[in-house]
C-alpha cells in the first residue's frame, strides 16, 4: 500500500487530497461532511473497508464556512464541484480504474447527488449516501428522480435534524436504504456506545454487501 498527498490548482481554486492505493482496479472517492472528517469512526471504518477489499481510496480535503449552508443546494454542489473536479481529473488522468465508488457524509452527498448522479459519466458507479441532507427539497426530489439509475447505499439516523420518514420513498431494486434507530447526524446513539458501535457494523455491512 502506498499513501500520496498531493494538491491541485487551477485559477481559482486549489485543493489537497489523499490517494491511498492498493493497486486494485477500484477506487472510492470520498467527500466528508464539513465538521465530519476522515479520521471520525464512520469515515475511517469505511476507508478500512475499502482498504480490506483492495480498493484505493481519495480522500478530498475541502473547507468551507458554515455560511455555505445558506446557499440553495445547488449554489453549495457548485462551489464543491470546482474542489472535486480538479481532484477526479488529476486521479482519473493518471490511472485507469474499472470500477468507481462515491461515498459522501451530510454536506458531501450535495454533490453526489446533485451532480455525479446525473452525469453520465458516472452512470456505472456505486453511491454510498451516508447521512444525506434529506429535508432539503431540492436535494431529496433529485434522489427521488435519480436513485433507480445507481446501485448505492443511502443511511439515515432517526434521530437525525435531516431525516425524514419519506426516505422510504428512495428505496429501489438498486438503491438500499438503512435507517439507524436513535442514531443522530454522526450515526451515534447518545450515551449508548454499544448501540453506536452496532449501528457502524449495520452500516460497514450494508457497504460490503454492494463491493
Amino acid at each position: 500500500m502506498h499513501v500520496d498527498q498531493k494538491s491541485v490548482s487551477s485559477q481559482t481554486n486549489k485543493i489537497t487530497y489523499t490517494h491511498i492505493k492498493t493497486g486494485g482496479p477500484r477506487i472510492c472517492f470520498m467527500f466528508s461532511g464539513l465538521g465530519y472528517t476522515y479520521e471520525k469512526p464512520l469515515l475511517y471504518y469505511v476507508t478500512m473497508l475499502m482498504l480490506k477489499h483492495g480498493i484505493d481510496v481519495v480522500h478530498i480535503h475541502y473547507t468551507y464556512p458554515k455560511e455555505l449552508m445558506t446557499k440553495s443546494t445547488d449554489e453549495v454542489a457548485d462551489v464543491m464541484m470546482k474542489d472535486i473536479d480538479l481532484v477526479l481529473q488529476d486521479v482519473l488522468s493518471h490511472d485507469d480504474y474499472q470500477n468507481i465508488i462515491f461515498a459522501g457524509k451530510s454536506i458531501g452527498t450535495i454533490p453526489l447527488i446533485q451532480r455525479m448522479m446525473k452525469d453520465e459519466v458516472y452512470k456505472d458507479a456505486v453511491m454510498l449516501l451516508l447521512t444525506p441532507l434529506l429535508t432539503r427539497t431540492e436535494l431529496f426530489e433529485s434522489l427521488l428522480e435519480n436513485t433507480y439509475t445507481h446501485k448505492g447505499l443511502i443511511v439515515i439516523g432517526s434521530q437525525d435534524h435531516y431525516y425524514t420518514e419519506a426516505v422510504h420513498q428512495l428505496n429501489t431494486s438498486t438503491m438500499n436504504i438503512a435507517v439507524i434507530e436513535n442514531a443522530d447526524h454522526s450515526l451515534d446513539v447518545l450515551y449508548s456506545p454499544a448501540e453506536s458501535l452496532r449501528a457502524l457494523e449495520t452500516v460497514l455491512d450494508g457497504i460490503e454487501q454492494l463491493l
